[in-house]
């Protein structure tokens, strides 16, 4: 979160800055209630010191005024059991809506909507549309690979089953994107719980502000994960770490669960948003000074996923209103989906700066220095598989309705070059 004092004391740049991300945001309450709590924290802090001075005079006040002082210290102490639940309360309000404030957008971030016109990055290619080829859905269901009927009986709507070579392709993306990272990057790999405390989501800046789009269990003590985001984020929370072990980087696959409330039409058509997909993250903890250019190195590394897949893609620097809440600066890659006509989102690379880092509690030291200071996260996504698998059915579509697989995958699916019609199932 940013801090109250930054907030009261830079209030003309951050007010300037966050009107970049549209929107409505507490500002003016925000302030009124941090005057109000300053007046009363400046009231109860006075009361208090008058009583202590009160009660040290009356062990040495003499009988006659001893009297008068006990009644004193009674009246300081009836008046300050009415100002200290005022504060508590006006702080606990202070600090719901220090939850939600944004992140400010760095500098460089161009300044816009999501349709703003420099927010193209980089593109690879810019492909035709290609009124030929087939949606991913119906690929797939002409292959056999994808269950969505069976799936609605299991869980419902926004959800899915992989069959035979469909579930052995899906197998084989999170493998390899986990060795590629793992080796050629350097991550080291961690596996996930499924559930996250709400400590867990509140610090990863996930609540309050996503709460109706997240799913709650065991009293909302408990959450679903969202995001391998949310357990990353809070793997080092209140933990001093050593400036010279950083980065700290790590990779885990994990599923994500989402609402999706409202989603409905031709974007949310087979696997292009469910309520339960598959995802490779990626997670540093740097020093302050190097989280930009770790910024530009997990872009890179997300890139390098999507071109040894063969995809056409597309990086877009995402303007200040249409950054992720806790993104100081974001980065989302998108390939190419021939079928629809469009780009997919398949990543989001984002620097978050302190927003994370001072929430979970986690901070580093330098080598002879005795204070510290909040580390920077930053994470990404390498990559979202449901529009990764969308992508690679499209765009590998040949003639005879079977299906290429990339060849850096190949030798996880048994050495299997193409994706044909699975025999009949029951």
């Amino acid at each position: 979160m940013l801090p109250l004092r930054f907030i009261r004391e830079n209030e003309t740049l951050v007010r300037e800055r966050l009107s970049t991300r549209g929107g409505e945001l507490p500002l003016d309450e925000l302030l009124s209630l941090d005057n109000q709590r300053r007046q009363l924290l400046t009231q109860v802090e006075s009361l208090r010191a008058e009583r202590r001075q009160v009660s040290r005079a009356i062990g040495k006040a003499s009988a006659a005024e001893r009297e008068s002082l006990i009644t004193q210290t009674r009246a300081l102490t009836s008046e300050l059991g009415d100002r200290e639940p005022a504060l508590s309360s006006v702080q606990a309000k202070v600090e719901q809506l220090l939850l939600e404030i944004p992140m400010l957008p760095h500098a460089s971030v161009p300044v816009g909507d999501a349709d703003h016109p420099g927010a193209v990055h980089y593109c690879s290619d810019a492909p035709a549309p290609d009124r030929l080829t087939p949606p991913h859905d119906e690929i797939a269901k002409d292959l056999g690979i994808l269950d969505f009927a069976r799936a609605s009986k299991v869980a419902g709507s926004g959800f899915w089953i992989f069959r035979g070579a469909g579930a052995r392709l899906q197998r084989a993306l999170i493998q390899w994107m986990l060795n590629f990272q793992v080796r050629e990057h350097g991550y080291r790999e961690l596996y996930l719980p499924a559930l996250v405390t709400q400590t867990a989501m509140t610090n990863a800046a996930k609540l309050p502000k996503f709460a109706g789009d997240s799913y709650a269990v065991d009293e909302r003590r408990l959450w679903l994960s969202p995001t391998a985001e949310v357990a990353l984020s809070e793997y080092h929370a209140g933990e001093t770490l050593n400036a010279a072990m950083l980065p700290a980087k790590y990779v885990a696959y994990a599923a994500a669960f989402r609402r999706e409330a409202g989603a409905a039409g031709v974007e949310t058509r087979g696997l292009r948003r469910v309520r339960q997909f598959d995802k490779i993250e990626l997670f540093n903890v740097t020093n302050p000074d190097d989280s930009y250019t770790a910024l530009e190195r997990m872009r890179s590394e997300a890139e390098a996923v999507i071109r040894h897949l063969g995809l056409s893609y597309r990086v877009r620097e995402v303007p200040t209103g249409d950054l992720g809440f806790a993104a100081a600066k974001q980065y989302d890659l998108e390939v190419w989906s021939p079928g629809a006509g469009e780009w997919l989102e398949v990543s989001s690379v984002s620097n978050c700066e302190a927003f994370q880092t001072r929430r979970a509690g986690v901070r580093i030291r330098r080598a002879g220095s005795g204070r510290t200071q909040y580390g920077h996260s930053l994470n990404g996504t390498a990559l979202g598989l449901p529009r990764t698998f969308v992508a690679l059915l499209e765009n590998g579509l040949q003639t005879d309705g079977t299906v290429a697989i990339p060849e850096v995958l190949q030798p996880y699916m048994g050495g299997c070059k193409r994706i044909e019609a699975e025999a009949p199932w029951l």
